[in-house]
């Protein structure tokens, strides 16, 4: 490894631009975020090279080694961190707070990318509110560099060839990387299947391979500029990345690397615009995330260009700050005590962030807007739930029960939950008791694979236990089918892909949809359970905190929209799902349907807020105040014909 190359600091530019540039404004740059990839290559390359050199020279220390890389990393770091916690008691509301307090506590441990990975989930907070996701590379890294020092000096002590092990450990680590497609969330956090963008960089550093020729090294810097702009124009959230994908910005980075720093595009990422750029390239990338966070927060959505374009612009003056007045004298700092003094800092912040759990967000702060904003902090229920049933239930997905010995079951995914609230608000001076079993993005459908954006299935033998269940309890005489429609039927959108076991030959998730709803209808009759199709409820097509203001700091100002929506839209919406839930109703005689929109919409509007009650808590789930509503509603019309009729309690 040579002395300092410019040109890296070029290529750290190409890659915290592309970062930036699509957090801030991803229809530009669909790909942008492979630049953390980038850095990985760059980082893997630069520390092995320190650790080889100082190995060659017999000076490596890897206590030494630590001490540098608390007084790279942490200056910078503790600022943004602090800087979270104080604009978070001003912006945010108790329960993001609690949130930032996890978030600032894993970073702490720089355990980010594990705690990211754990709230991975149908019900995990728009990864965009929060404040600290960008850590989850940080995470990465360190937890791979707490390793690497140590496995490197082991290798020189049994005189194993550097070589071949950088080139098993990388090997073994991109295949899991491939391996675990099905679970995007682990392959896009946890470090085992990142280590190899790592090692890919290392392998640069210790290969001693260099091109000879001209004609060579600028065949190979231009062969990785082209791969990198590749990268960022073709890869998008719904590529399964990192998998083969990432190749793509790695291995581009890698040859850029490799093809030394006398190219002409070599020298072209060595100019000086691009060189200051990639030394505050680390603090940019510790504060441009969290100031774009907090405007989405404030503006409760995507803010509108302008608020983008400056908070980039106050990044990158606020990362030159943090070079100049604070990363740049820490870091060569030759205090004995300077890194115990700047681990202190992040525990102490680390603290903070339990505290500010253990406390719940301090609400005082926000005490007028915690009303208004509780609507939309009811989670799915899990198992610290009082309602969640017993033990016997826990190998079939959620379990909620009211209390009572159940004789209605409640089937299908999250909307279910709402089903379960509405009916158990319904039957609550009854004996009739109400349990719900199911799975967020389950549908009620027997013999039917559901992949969620790519992930593996998780419904099939979910969905056909809870059925199996319910048809062998005896105590359970009504199950209610309830899940959302139209999402699952759209394909275009590319989030939903089924298939059934039955028949593989479907290919149209309608058609799969409609298959597997018949087939659970037809089981469950035959077991002598009466069967209730629930037809959704309208979507908003908007998230109902537009409705009511919750912010208790914004940048503009707010004017709260009418919480409705047309009919018509709702109809066009939902029209080929409302075709297969009457289809199903109508070809299995004794069924009966709920058919819910009538409770929400007149002859011309879908409403949003009845009685000044919010009855939505997102764009498609309703709150409690609406699953109350709706069981207060509740009317049944079996197959056959006949006026659906009120349901006594």
């Amino acid at each position: 490894m040579t002395g300092y190359r410019p040109d890296i600091d070029g290529l750290r530019a190409f890659s915290i631009i592309a970062v930036v540039v699509y957090h801030a404004f991803p229809g530009l740059l669909p790909g942008g975020f492979v630049g953390v990839d980038i850095f990985f290559v760059i980082s893997g390359y630069l520390i092995t090279g320190i650790i080889l050199q100082g190995h060659s020279q017999g000076g490596f220390s890897a206590a030494e080694f630590y001490r540098r890389r608390i007084q790279r990393i942490f200056p910078a770091l503790l600022l943004v961190m602090a800087f979270c916690l104080l604009a978070g008691w001003w912006i945010l509301l108790p329960h993001e707070y609690v949130a930032l307090g996890r978030q600032t506590a894993a970073s702490s441990v720089f355990a980010p990318n594990l705690l990211f990975w754990t709230e991975a989930g149908y019900f995990d907070t728009d990864s965009r509110l929060k404040p600290l996701l960008h850590l989850w590379s940080l995470g990465v890294e360190e937890q791979f560099y707490l390793l690497w020092p140590l496995l490197l000096l082991l290798g020189f002590r049994f005189k194993l060839p550097v070589v071949a092990l950088v080139l098993s450990l990388l090997g073994l680590s991109f295949y899991l990387n491939i391996a675990v497609t099905g679970d995007r969330a682990a392959s896009f956090f946890l470090p085992q299947f990142r280590v190899w963008e790592l090692l890919l960089g290392a392998l640069l550093a210790c290969s001693g391979v260099t091109p000879r020729s001209t004609g060579a090294k600028n065949g190979l810097a231009a062969a990785g500029l082209v791969l990198m702009i590749a990268a960022v124009a073709l890869i998008n959230r719904q590529a399964m990345f990192p998998g083969w994908w990432a190749l793509l910005p790695t291995v581009g980075a890698a040859l850029l690397i490799l093809s030394g720093p006398v190219t002409p595009l070599n020298r072209l990422l060595a100019a000086r615009p691009l060189v200051f750029i990639g030394k505050i390239s680390f603090p940019l990338y510790l504060w441009h995330w969290p100031l774009l966070t907090f405007c989405r927060i404030m503006e409760q959505g995507e803010p509108e260009p302008p608020i983008r374009l400056a908070a980039v612009i106050i990044s990158v003056l606020l990362a030159w700050l943090s070079y100049r007045l604070v990363e740049r004298r820490l870091r060569y700092h030759p205090g004995r005590f300077t890194p115990l003094w700047l681990l202190a800092g992040l525990f102490s912040l680390g603290l903070a962030g339990l505290a500010i759990i253990r406390l719940e967000g301090l609400p005082q702060r926000t005490a007028e807007f915690n009303g208004a904003a509780a609507v939309f902090q009811w989670p799915e229920p899990g198992p610290e739930h009082p309602n969640h049933c017993d033990s016997g239930t826990a190998t079939l997905g959620q379990c909620l029960q009211d209390g009572k010995p159940p004789t209605i079951a409640v089937l299908g995914d999250s909307h279910s939950t709402n089903t379960f609230f509405a009916l158990a608000h319904h039957f609550r001076q009854s004996g009739e008791g109400v349990m719900r079993l199911g799975e967020g993005g389950c549908p009620p459908l027997l013999n039917v694979e559901v992949r969620d954006s790519g992930n593996s299935d998780h419904c099939l033998e979910t969905t056909r236990a809870t059925i199996d269940w319910v048809t062998r309890n005896p105590g359970i005489t009504t199950v209610y089918l309830s899940s959302m429609g139209p999402p699952y039927l759209n394909t275009r959108l590319g989030r939903y892909r089924m298939r059934s076991r039955e028949n593989p030959a479907l290919a149209d998730n309608g058609e799969i949809f409609a298959a597997g709803l018949a087939a659970a209808v037809q089981k469950l009759l035959s077991a002598g359970k009466k069967v209730v199709l629930v037809m959704d409820w309208p979507g908003l097509g908007f998230h109902p905190q537009a409705c009511i203001d919750t912010r208790p700091l914004r940048l503009t100002g707010f004017e709260p929209q009418p919480c409705q929506t047309p009919r018509k839209r709702h109809q066009a919406r939902s029209r080929r799902y409302r075709d297969i839930v009457t289809t199903v109703w109508n070809d299995n005689p004794g069924t009966w349907l709920w058919d819910t929109p009538g409770a929400f919409c007149d002859q011309r509007l879908c409403h949003g807020i009845k009685d000044g009650e919010l009855l939505y808590r997102d764009p498609g789930h309703l709150s409690m105040a609406g699953s109350r509503y709706l069981g207060e509603r509740l009317e049944l019309q079996q197959s056959g014909g006949g006026d659906a009729r009120p349901i006594s309690r």
